[in-house]
């Protein structure tokens, strides 16, 4: 029996070239010290593997055995199906623009984590499917990084070092694998999504140091407290050397495993707020949220408001310094409730109601709605928006492989006569809107 064992684990050492070149000889080390295999078998088996490894050129790939503890690979891809329809309704009048309908590759997220030990790591993730348009540019990208960070885990906490995401939105900061909804509200796009002088880009993905800590309370480990700050850049994105301000993110979230509840904040305070023309301002947050689970139940309730302000020439005075300009405050609010049923293990039911108030800075339904257009209509700014979400999610196994159905109703209220995107002061038609109706398909495969 002893002889039987010892062949298959000396065949499985020897086949497993790559794990046991990049780091698993701890394995084999146990062995030895189980009386499974030899010194000399282990040895042996280190050997082969080396060998294999050469031999496939795995050395130009992998870093050598003593530099990289564990290499892992992460991938994610989404196929997505959508139809959309736009009218508007302008002093009564109401125009239709034309429908979308179209296949998409949503997402292709590939990831490598490399653990060098001692608690130090670093993780790339790159997303070849991304075809945002960058803002005031008419090319599209082929492709973006999605996460790339230097990590060093202590006693103290984790912290890294690059290009992630801050903490702010809830909905934002759950991940796209394991969205309730095919796509996030337009309440979440507005703080998200990057700045095009009605949203606001000041969530998602920055570059700077990123601080977060968690700890287990109660005799049982019923409690699950979390809290972390961020000091990034205050644009997002990777590689923008063209402003030298900061914002400043923080979180702190408690959940309590009897009752099923876990409560949180979220806020920032954002140096400089370019709204357009690189006026200068600045921006604070704050978001609340809460989520309960309850047998089959699952609800989820957040609420997000914001102080933009924006510097511009005061009646009579030229734009200057920041001394010779008047200021403009808006107060941008949103909040987005969502609820979940488990109708058996792999079938549940998913609604969701959105709510956004702009205070007069504006929003189109491109700005919320992905990939919903208005043309040949015009694109025209609206000061209110709300939405429902009614969908169902299929899962073939558990989150890695699901199919997500769902229909979403769209209303913008309040056309912004005059509107200027500086001041943020429009005139409000409060009979002319703009309605959406929205089917989507998305099928999902983690690996």
């Amino acid at each position: 029996m002893n002889t039987t064992l010892k062949t298959l684990t000396l065949a499985a050492a020897a086949s497993m070239a790559v794990s046991a070149y990049a780091g698993d000889k701890e394995v084999l080390d146990l062995l030895v010290k189980k009386g499974v295999i030899t010194a000399e078998d282990r040895a042996k088996a280190i050997q082969e593997s080396k060998t294999k490894a050469s031999d496939l050129n795995l050395n130009e790939v992998f870093s050598k055995e003593d530099a990289v503890k564990r290499l892992t690979f992460s991938g994610r891809m989404q196929t997505q199906y959508e139809g959309a329809s736009y009218e508007q309704t302008t002093a009564g009048i109401t125009t239709e623009a034309r429908d979308t309908s179209t296949m998409l590759l949503r997402r292709m997220y590939l990831g490598v984590k490399a653990d060098v030990g001692d608690g130090f790591s670093g993780e790339i993730v790159y997303n070849f499917a991304d075809s945002t348009t960058d803002s005031g540019a008419d090319t599209v990208r082929a492709g973006a990084f999605d996460k790339a960070v230097f990590t060093a885990e202590t006693s103290f906490g984790k912290f890294d070092l690059g290009y992630q995401k801050v903490i702010f939105g809830y909905e934002e900061n759950t991940s796209s694998s394991g969205l309730f909804t095919v796509e996030r509200s337009m309440v979440t796009r507005y703080w998200a999504e990057g700045e095009n002088n009605r949203r606001l880009g000041l969530g998602a993905r920055h570059v700077g140091v990123h601080y977060s800590n968690r700890h287990t309370l109660g005799e049982a480990g019923e409690g699950d407290l979390r809290y972390g700050i961020s000091a990034v850049n205050a644009r997002q994105g990777y590689n923008d050397v063209t402003v030298n301000d900061y914002g400043f993110y923080a979180f702190a979230s408690f959940g309590w495993k009897p009752t099923g509840l876990t409560v949180g904040v979220n806020a920032f305070e954002n140096q400089r707020f370019e709204d357009v023309n690189t006026a200068l301002g600045g921006a604070n947050g704050i978001n609340p949220y809460l989520r309960w689970e309850f047998k089959d139940f699952t609800l989820v309730g957040e609420y997000i408001t914001s102080e933009i302000e924006s510097h511009t020439a005061a009646p009579g005075v030229a734009t200057g310094t920041n001394g010779t300009v008047g200021q403009v405050l808006r107060k941008p609010t949103g909040y987005n409730a969502t609820a979940v049923y488990k109708l058996t293990e792999k079938l549940e039911l998913v609604a969701r109601y959105s709510v956004l108030d702009t205070d007069g800075r504006g929003i189109r339904v491109s700005d919320g709605f992905r990939d919903v257009q208005n043309a040949p209509l015009s694109s025209t700014t609206y000061n209110e928006t709300d939405s429902v979400f009614v969908g169902m999610n299929y899962y073939f196994n558990k989150n890695n492989a699901k199919i997500q159905f769902g229909y979403e109703r769209a209303n913008l209220d309040g056309r912004l006569a005059n509107w200027n995107g500086t001041t943020g002061a429009a005139n409000v038609t409060a009979t002319d809107t703009a309605r959406s109706d929205i089917f989507r398909v998305q099928a999902q495969i983690l690996f």
